[in-house]
């Protein structure tokens, strides 16, 4: 793969020339640069290592003045950034690499999670042991949604196809009491599912759709084309000190717990504790070699079952899409090794 856009790569080598000569535009109040950061979420476990970062000041100690906002969903984080209300986004790639293919300048400049969140979860009583047990049964998954178009895939990485299991379309907030009524036999979910039947000390199990071969990328940090170019050394800076934040979060979780508590004080510690149990593996999925870089080959194969999905009309050209040209140097990277 080419490592990036042409255009963005000769901006990137520019940007150690721009620190010298100050060129990024300082804020008002001093010589940090203002950067306005969407979220697809609030604070929360998904959001962890942003919120290590503001907490620590590791984006004021980059040179950064960081306004980030807090988001209701990746659909929503993509509009804003594409829409120019917000400089630097993160969102699940699903959502990005539509955007992308309907037109939008955007490109992917990191990754945080290797691979989808999405999982299904089986009560152990259910006698569900396999994928294979699931024929016959019935299966809650939301219409719609990422998980409905992946579940297929899922199915048919088994062995399965949709014949062999009823589909039940229930609304994803009301799926963990369905599973605990009996209403369903199964229900596809993520991280947050799993934490509400944890919550509920029900004896469950979890098949992560990444362990049974739909493994697709999911959040990225993103920004606009033209933002990239003329702000080259801002990008940098925003992915370095996140990329340290989602490190810091992996090795000390419960700094990533406090970090959560101290911007949003209304946060159960034992919810984002549980949900980053789930999350955090995903920094390093896929046989990931760095925190922060999904190599070529997985984007391609990512890009290639989301075709399959009916997400993509088309593989993305990934070389106009994600640009590596943003990432801190080689030896900065924390390896997942």
């Amino acid at each position: 793969m080419q490592r990036g856009i042409t255009k963005l790569a000769a901006a990137a080598i520019a940007a150690g020339a721009m620190m010298l000569t100050g060129c990024s535009a300082p804020s008002a109040g001093g010589n940090e640069t203002p950067v306005r950061f969407q979220m697809h979420w609030s604070w929360s476990a998904s959001t962890a290592g942003f919120a290590v970062a503001q907490a620590d000041g590791l984006y004021k100690a980059a040179g950064i003045d960081t306004r980030i906002e807090q988001g209701t969903g990746s659909g929503t984080a993509v509009q804003l950034v594409a829409n120019g209300q917000a400089d630097i986004g993160i969102a699940d790639a699903v959502p990005i690499s539509q955007q992308i293919e309907k037109g939008a300048p955007l490109v992917i400049v990191a990754t945080m999670n290797q691979v989808t969140n999405i999982a299904m979860q089986v009560m152990e009583s259910s006698g569900i042991n396999s994928l294979q047990d699931l024929k016959g049964k019935t299966v809650a998954v939301p219409q719609g949604s990422a998980h409905a178009f992946l579940f297929p895939l899922f199915l048919e990485a088994n062995g399965l196809t949709e014949t062999d299991v009823t589909i039940s379309n229930v609304p994803f907030a009301s799926m963990p009491a369905a599973l605990l009524q009996g209403n369903v036999d199964a229900i596809v979910g993520g991280q947050d599912t799993a934490v509400s039947l944890e919550q509920q000390n029900a004896k469950f199990k979890n098949f992560l759709f990444a362990d049974y071969g739909v493994s697709p990328v999911a959040h990225s940090i993103f920004t606009t084309k033209n933002y990239a170019e003329k702000n080259p050394d801002a990008v940098k800076k925003f992915v370095s000190a996140s990329l340290i934040g989602l490190s810091t979060a992996r090795d000390n979780p419960e700094h990533a717990v406090a970090a959560v508590k101290q911007l949003l004080p209304d946060s159960v510690d034992d919810t984002v504790r549980a949900e980053l149990e789930f999350l955090l593996p995903l920094l390093c999925a896929a046989d990931a070699n760095v925190i922060g870089r999904a190599e070529a080959a997985h984007w391609q194969q990512s890009n290639e079952l989301l075709t399959r999905a009916k997400l993509l009309p088309a593989p993305l050209d990934i070389a106009e899409s994600v640009s590596y040209d943003f990432l801190p140097p080689e030896s900065e990277l924390k390896s997942c090794k």
